[in-house]
């Protein structure tokens, strides 16, 4: 039996709103030292790991994450429920904790096969919009609100890059290793996405994702990240991303 890999929650001053422990099994918390207290508070039944204080920045949180802990699945903290899309009118469709971390675990051992280190799952939530004779994608894009990545990928965040570092590293993996493995059957939804205080929140304003679209434009090509022309709900910088392949 291969071993499973481990299930990670990027969280920074959000003890008192962290929902994915509770929504996914043997999961275990990435924080800074300093709030080792607050969290543990809150969260009594979950492993806790903490980097330096001087880790400051989500990129560079999962820069350390993936050094520190190579094969993992990396999720928010603000997770509601993972749901099938696939469901027929009726059926339930979320998963309980434990189904959840099996389906990581099968999709982990999927990738491995398959010669994939970057995978995830779908990044929408509407059955309508899947296709049932294409399940799986083997290029594009990966959201970084869960996703796995695996040792010997060549990938790596950049500390200087706040946010959007899931388009940093999906444009990096498309160019050094092609594929990806994205199971469309299953969605991941989170709560706070752009309206919750701590995390990201304290670093984001419209001048830095601005910056942010115009420095990965630059690196990967406007062809490749284009500004979001329909749909621009939270700001008027977000993004697709695309690939001829």
């Amino acid at each position: 039996m291969e071993q499973p890999i481990k299930v990670l929650i990027a969280s920074h001053k959000r003890a008192d709103r962290i929902t994915t422990h509770e929504k996914v099994a043997n999961s275990i918390i990435c924080i800074p030292e300093s709030q080792l207290g607050e969290y543990r508070e809150r969260c009594p039944d979950t492993e806790i790991v903490t980097h330096p204080d001087s880790v400051i920045g989500l990129s560079w949180k999962r820069q350390w994450m993936m050094e520190y802990f190579g094969d993992a699945f990396h999720l928010d903290d603000d997770l509601a429920f993972m749901k099938r899309i696939y469901t027929e009118t009726g059926e339930e469709d979320k998963l309980s904790p434990d189904e959840i971390y099996d389906v990581i675990q099968v999709t982990a051992r999927t990738a491995k096969r398959m010669g994939v280190y970057l995978w995830g799952f779908n990044t929408c939530g509407k059955p309508f919009t899947y296709n049932a004779l294409q399940p799986l994608q083997m290029s594009g894009y990966v959201n970084t609100c869960a996703f796995g990545l695996l040792t010997g990928s060549k990938l790596f965040f950049r500390p200087e890059q706040r946010y959007q570092e899931d388009y940093w590293i999906s444009g990096l993996n498309a160019y050094y290793n092609r594929k990806i493995l994205r199971d469309n059957r299953y969605y991941f939804h989170f709560n706070d996405t752009w309206t919750g205080a701590g995390g990201l929140a304290e670093f984001r304003n419209m001048q830095t994702l601005e910056e942010t679209l115009n420095n990965l434009q630059g690196i990967f090509g406007k062809d490749v990240v284009k500004v979001r022309k329909l749909g621009t709900k939270n700001h008027p910088f977000q993004m697709n991303f695309s690939v001829p392949f």
